[in-house]
């Protein structure tokens, strides 16, 4: 049992993932209104009490890369101000996102690594994109960034961040793209590693471990992927459902005793159903 006398020190991190914001007059049939519902998403974010000291945004920010959906991200975005910190997705370009978030903690090197510390947390946002790709990669220089990263001094819990989930979902058409240079990613998760991974790109919330470390994939802020666990050779096309979207809200407290607790929650948005006090 706690101390009642034990101090407890709580951030609380918010995380929204593939929202595929997307030019209007693109006429390509999106299946639902992306940019709307990551609208409605702000909104719900905006609404939370304690509000999220910092939001992650783990890539596939836009669905095509064009500047004009950069603008539109960034103005809908703009409730959250300062607090965003964005990584690229297999749909976003580096130019691009680095041009929407010029304030983003960059570090000085082609891709679109950054660590920062939120409150007592330090989080480590790490680039998985592979250029021209679907599938994601780790790279010497990036593996070593990252080891060097996440052994440097803190006192606190980390939170690595990255758009591309480390490990195999089961879905196969997901699957099929690959990771390449998940052992040089996994010699520098295993060096130092952090207290949670969070991720996106799936489209669908997911749990598993990655390097000893517990690894968790938000919901999408627009449609999902169908959950389908047949086995690669005998997958189905791909395809998708309108799943309650929402985000996922990383709760970190570390006590007195210097014990560290990370739970997440997922946030269901447009739903419909409002909280209703419960009876005995």
């Amino acid at each position: 049992m706690t101390d009642s006398t034990t101090v407890t020190e709580t951030v609380l991190i918010g995380q929204i993932t593939d929202t595929h914001v997307i030019d209007p007059s693109d006429d390509r049939p999106t299946h639902v209104d992306n940019n709307q519902q990551l609208r409605d998403v702000v909104a719900s974010m905006l609404d939370e009490s304690p509000a999220p000291h910092a939001v992650l945004a783990t890539g596939d920010l836009t669905d095509r890369a064009d500047p004009v959906s950069y603008e539109i991200l960034v103005d809908i975005l703009s409730p959250l101000a300062d607090r965003v910190l964005p990584l690229p997705g297999n749909h976003d370009e580096r130019d691009g996102v680095r041009a929407a978030f010029p304030d983003a903690p960059w570090t000085d090197a082609d891709h679109l690594c950054w660590s920062t510390t939120v409150e007592h947390v330090r989080i480590v946002g790490l680039d998985t994109l592979r250029p021209g790709h679907h599938g994601a990669q780790c790279d010497e220089g990036r593996a070593t960034w990252l080891a060097d990263t996440l052994a440097s001094q803190h006192d606190g819990p980390t939170i690595l961040a990255m758009h591309h989930p480390p490990f195999e979902s089961g879905i196969a058409p997901m699957d099929r793209y690959g990771f390449v240079g998940l052992e040089l990613l996994h010699e520098a998760v295993s060096s130092s590693p952090p207290d949670l991974i969070v991720c996106g790109h799936l489209h669908r919330p997911a749990v598993s471990t990655f390097a000893g470390v517990t690894a968790r994939i938000a919901p999408s802020t627009v449609q999902h992927v169908a959950l389908d666990l047949a086995p690669a050779h005998d997958a189905r096309p791909l395809a998708v459902i309108r799943d309650p979207i929402g985000y996922d809200l990383h709760r970190v407290s570390t006590d007195s005793a210097g014990r560290r607790s990370i739970v997440s929650h997922i946030r269901y948005v447009g739903t419909g159903a409002r909280p209703v006090v419960a009876t005995d």
